[in-house]
This record gives C-alpha cells, sequence and structure tokens, in this order.
C-alpha cells in the first residue's frame, strides 16, 4: 500500500486557487490593519501570511509558486520601498539596528518619553519604486543589520512565523529575535539638545523592529500582488473559460 498523501489529493481548479488566494490576501490585509491601530504583536502573524505567499520550500510549495505555474506566466517583479539601492552602505561595520524597510520618528518634547518610535514604509502617492526580480527581492539582499555579525533578508524574517509566535512558539529563542526583543543589540541613539542648555537622549526601540520591517514587506506584497499578479490570474482564467 502507498503511504503517499498527494495519492489522496485532487488538484485545485484555477478558480478554486485563485479564491483561495483572495482570501489569503483578505487575511493579511486584515492583520496589517490590526498592526496599524496599534498591536504590533501583530508583526507575527502577518509573518506567517508572507510565508504562506512566498515562502518555498522542498516540503511545500509557496502559494506565489502555485499561481504562477497553475496560471503560467513568469513571477513578476515585486515592489521594493527600500530607502536604498542594493546593499546597505557601510554593511559589516555599522554597529547599531538598522534597516532601510523602516523608519525612527523622534518627537522632541518634554511630556514624551525619550524614545526613536520605530515605524513601517509605505507606498507614496507619486513617488517611483524600485522593483525587483522575486530571487533577489525575497533572498537575495539583507535588509536588516542587527550588529557587525547579524543580518536578515527578507526570507530572514520568517523566523517571526516560524519560533517567535506566528506559528510556533520554540523553546529557544533565534539568536537575532533575542538581541532585538530583549534590547541587548546596539540601538541608534540621538542627542537633542533642550532649551536649558542640558541634552536629551533618545533610544530606538529594537524591539518593534522585526514587526515594522514585516509590516513593510507586507505593503511590498500586496502592492504587487494587486497589481501585477492578480490582474494576470483574471485575465488567464477569463481566457480559459471562453475556449
Amino acid at each position: 500500500m502507498r503511504n503517499d498523501k498527494k495519492a489522496y489529493q485532487v488538484d485545485r481548479t484555477p478558480t478554486e486557487l485563485l479564491s483561495d488566494l483572495l482570501v489569503q490576501l483578505k487575511f493579511l490585509r486584515q492583520e496589517c490593519l490590526h498592526y496599524d491601530a496599534g498591536d504590533w504583536s501583530y508583526g507575527a502573524q502577518i509573518a506567517t501570511k508572507l510565508r504562506l505567499l512566498l515562502h518555498q520550500t522542498k516540503y511545500s510549495d509557496s502559494l506565489l509558486a502555485q499561481i504562477t505555474k497553475r496560471f503560467a506566466f513568469s513571477c513578476p517583479d515585486f515592489l521594493s520601498l527600500s530607502t536604498v539601492r542594493g546593499e546597505l552602505p557601510n554593511k559589516g561595520r555599522t554597529d547599531f539596528v538598522r534597516s532601510p524597510l523602516i523608519q525612527y520618528q523622534m518627537i522632541h518634547q518634554p511630556e514624551v518619553p525619550p524614545v526613536l518610535t520605530v515605524q513601517p514604509l509605505s507606498l507614496e502617492s507619486g513617488k517611483r519604486y524600485t522593483r525587483r526580480a522575486f530571487k533577489t527581492w525575497w533572498d537575495g539582499i539583507d535588509i536588516l543589520l542587527i550588529d557587525r555579525q547579524h543580518f536578515l533578508s527578507r526570507k530572514g524574517v520568517c523566523l517571526l512565523a516560524n519560533q517567535e509566535g506566528g506559528a510556533h512558539v520554540q523553546p529557544g529563542m533565534d539568536e537575532k529575535a533575542a538581541l532585538l526583543r530583549r534590547r541587548a543589540a546596539n540601538s541608534l541613539q540621538i542627542a537633542a539638545p533642550l532649551p536649558d542648555g542640558q541634552t536629551r537622549i533618545y533610544t530606538a526601540e529594537i524591539d518593534q523592529v522585526l514587526a515594522a520591517v514585516v509590516r513593510t514587506i507586507a505593503a511590498e506584497t500586496l502592492y504587487t500582488f494587486e497589481h501585477a499578479i492578480l490582474p494576470r490570474c483574471q485575465i488567464a482564467l477569463s481566457a480559459d473559460e471562453k475556449d
């Protein structure tokens, strides 16, 4: 007797597969709304949806891979919101947490805590953005530098899904995630003068960096699916229905 799960499976129709993609994109949008409302813990759930949509392994096909194969088109280039082109300058020499997919916000007022709040990037109307081949966009460029030794690509943020509460909570923590969560890596600090001549030091909230990076990747992913992938699926499906 064959002990093969696939022997008991039937293929999804193109219509079913497209419907499932739309549902997953809906879930991703909803989780982004929770994050945008101030619940940063949804970063782990966003990472889980990104893993399902984009992360290909030898054991499972990403939804992106299934879609491009079933509807017979090449994977389009993905939108990049990165504030730098290519690798980060001084990679391997920087000594504080940084990413081209986030920004730090400082509110210099006495009643506000002295922190640099982490903010994801979003699309700006009228601005032109770079697009990259999916393989390069997903795993070819480091987009998070934690210190001189620890780097992460977009693919690397799947650790939030795999180990840090998205789909699993492992007994041990990934070293990179632990450095951020425990604020043990070097944080960006900015000194700002006060009216009395003193100086106030603002420190970046690096424990929220991974979630903010994931939120930016979600914005890139949603844009690419909505503007480059879904239209191709719908055109292919219409053509099949006419045949």
